[in-house]
């Protein structure tokens, strides 16, 4: 009893002189998730930060363009995820947090094994929206085909694969698993193969304030030493590697 009064009461003190702080964000789970607390990826990062710098977060959701306008112009401190590794003035961009991972999915017992993206040329693929405006001038060759469908629905992705409807899936690693996994975290990844033909990128946080963004850089390294990250992930797609 008395345990819990001081769990409590330290609870109470953080939240006391917790400062509060407001950071913009675009929805996409698994990396951004509009929630309570199942914030996603990201976002799980970037407030895991934070707090350990005793900053209350409050998330909001913007389309990622106007959310780093909104943060150039000083209306609001933070925004994530974000693709650029160059400071600008009353911008700065921290360390990364989370890697984008772009993979090429196939079932284990077809025994694929592209080495390039032109290896794929003649077999279904399925992917999402817009894929061919990321991935260069050799996939946008692949969309040409009859076989290839961008599904208006990341979800549907993987169990289009698992099901054996596509010869190979290509999205980001982490939405993969996240989507098909979303009711088991432990279900069975062994039959899928992973081909890494798409460079991956990091996303980083962007700050008004470059002195809280020095701050959130020094505290996230010890976060990932802490093994924080691995921590996040897991609560979101299990067990993948």
């Amino acid at each position: 009893m008395y345990r819990l009064l001081f769990l409590l009461f330290i609870f109470s003190l953080f939240e006391i002189n917790a400062k509060e702080i407001s950071v913009l964000s675009s929805e996409g789970p698994p990396h951004t998730i509009k929630h309570q607390s199942n914030n996603g990826i990201d976002l799980d990062i970037v407030k895991a930060v934070l707090n350990r710098l005793d900053y209350r977060v409050n998330f909001h959701f913007v389309p990622l363009g106007r959310a780093e306008t909104l943060v150039k112009a000083g209306q609001f401190e933070v925004m994530a995820p974000i693709f650029s590794a160059t400071d600008e003035a009353q911008f700065f961009i921290s360390h990364p947090i989370v890697k984008y991972a772009p993979t090429v999915f196939s079932l284990r017992n077809n025994k694929f094994a592209p080495t390039s993206l032109a290896h794929l040329n003649g077999h279904s693929i399925i992917t999402f929206q817009g894929a061919p405006g990321y991935f260069g001038s050799v996939f946008a060759e692949l969309a040409k085909q009859e076989s290839y469908f961008e599904s208006p629905s990341m979800e549907v992705i993987p169990e289009s694969l698992y099901k054996g409807r596509y010869d190979y899936a290509v999205l980001d690693k982490y939405i993969f698993y996240y989507f098909y996994r979303l009711t088991d975290k432990q279900r069975d990844l062994s039959m899928f193969s992973e081909h890494s033909l798409i460079p991956p990128v990091t996303a980083s946080a962007a700050f008004k304030n470059e002195k809280l963004r020095d701050e959130f850089n020094r505290e996230l390294v010890l976060f990932l030493l802490d093994g924080g990250y691995q921590r996040v992930v897991e609560k979101y797609l299990g067990e993948i590697e």
